[in-house]
């Protein structure tokens, strides 16, 4: 028996759809998007590249958490309430 088709989320379709507080930035190589300790007040969508996810520590150690691919959101934590980035995320590499 086949199962009905599960309604997807399209973010590419839900970004083109979306008007006011939305805008697409352009990143160079190296370039940060946000910093660790920065007001937490956007979510990015990744359509090119990759992105570098780094945190540091109180000692002052840096641990890389993440390499982000496109099709991924990142910086979400400003929808549930978080502050301050808990990250700093860096244009890694152009696709």
């Amino acid at each position: 028996m086949e199962q009905p088709a599960r309604n997807v989320f399209d973010p590419q379709a839900f970004l083109a759809k979306v008007g006011e507080g939305k805008s697409v930035s352009t990143f160079r190589k190296n370039d940060t998007v946000f910093s660790q300790g920065e007001a937490a007040a956007a979510v990015f969508y990744i359509q090119k590249g990759r992105v570098k996810v780094v945190v540091v520590s109180e000692q002052g150690k840096e641990a890389i958490v993440a390499i982000l691919e496109p099709g991924q959101f990142f910086g979400e934590g400003c929808l549930n309430g978080q502050q301050l980035r808990l990250s700093t995320t860096t244009h890694w590499m152009i696709a």
